[in-house]
């Protein structure tokens, strides 16, 4: 019988280094770049101290995800309770959309089942929590939205967010002014 390998505690400093360093070298560098050489680096450690944390580096890849999903919704269950969660939503999503490194995690997914799966998780799970908290304010606020479900309207405030981040970063801004003018008045009609 294979004795298992030992390896290192999940949520230590070294491993949380690790974890960071990946999320740096996929926002600033690419999932291409995502080497456990090059991680370690980031990190400052050594190279075999990824596979001391992380039996793979698809393990690392899916770990770094799932501490971003986590902390996601722990922040997102925490906005859904402001009195206007529709506008505290949009001002989250315009402000702090990390359009670079959901676009690496995304192309990721496409080759990593895991990722794929905790995408397709986080993102039913945190669309269902939006629209609840969008629909209650649409309720309370006695407001007709005509067609737009509240389904709808979160996914249309992510894209358009998540669309504005990534053209910005790189340098597009061309109708961004009008879009934000647009979502601002469509905004104001939740009240």
């Amino acid at each position: 019988m294979a004795s298992k390998r030992r390896m290192g505690p999940q949520d230590s400093a070294t491993s949380n280094a690790l974890l960071d360093a990946t999320e740096r070298v996929l926002r600033e560098e690419g999932y291409a770049a995502a080497t456990s050489r090059r991680i370690a680096q980031e990190a400052g450690v050594k190279q075999q101290l990824v596979y001391y944390y992380f039996r793979t580096m698809d393990e690392l890849l899916l770990a770094t995800f799932k501490r971003r999903t986590a902390r996601a919704l722990e922040k997102l269950e925490n906005q859904l309770e402001q009195e206007r969660p529709i506008e505290t939503l949009w001002q989250d999503f315009t402000s702090r959309v990390d359009a670079r490194l959901n676009f690496e995690f995304m192309a990721l997914a496409n080759r990593h089942e895991g990722i794929r799966e905790e995408v397709a998780r986080f993102v039913t799970l945190s669309r269902r929590m939006q629209s609840e908290a969008i629909g209650r304010q649409l309720k309370d606020n006695g407001v007709d939205p005509g067609p737009v479900t509240p389904t709808t309207a979160a996914f249309v405030m992510y894209c358009v967010s998540l669309l504005l981040g990534r053209e910005a970063a790189t340098g597009i801004t061309e109708g961004h002014d009008e879009v934000l003018a647009f979502m601002d008045w469509a905004l104001g009609q939740t009240r």
